[in-house]
């Protein structure tokens, strides 16, 4: 799935709940990248509504585009080719595939390697 992170990580399932979040599949460094990015916007547009007394959301949506522009952001003129339900539906799909093959180590796993490696100290000494 090439996932990054997910809730159970890093030993637990990957979970199809997880598939659908965009920045799971980032990087740490592209995470930080977004972070500053993010921090940057706020701190920038909570100037601007200092700075004036009214805002509306043309003005708003016009701000959005000057950031994106002046931090060398690449501005999408539409809405792209692949709505939310086509994503979803093509992270549903590659999870159930994925699932198929995921490695899972149950509870009893575990404590069956836990009790394993208990025996073996124990005939070590």
């Amino acid at each position: 799935m090439e996932l990054t992170t997910w809730k159970n990580a890093p030993d637990g399932r990957i979970l199809k709940s997880d598939t659908g979040i965009a920045k799971n599949y980032l990087r740490e460094e592209e995470i930080k990248r977004l972070e500053r990015t993010i921090s940057g916007f706020f701190d920038y547009i909570e100037n601007i509504i200092e700075n004036r007394t009214t805002f509306t959301m043309v003005e708003f949506a016009a701000s959005v585009d000057k950031f994106l522009s002046f931090n060398e952001y690449r501005i999408l003129d539409d809405k792209g080719s692949v709505s939310h339900k086509q994503a979803m539906a093509k992270a549903s799909s590659e999870y159930d595939c994925f699932s198929k093959t995921q490695k899972i180590e149950s509870d009893f796993d575990r404590t069956m390697k836990q009790l394993r490696g208990k025996e073996n100290r124990k005939e070590n000494k």
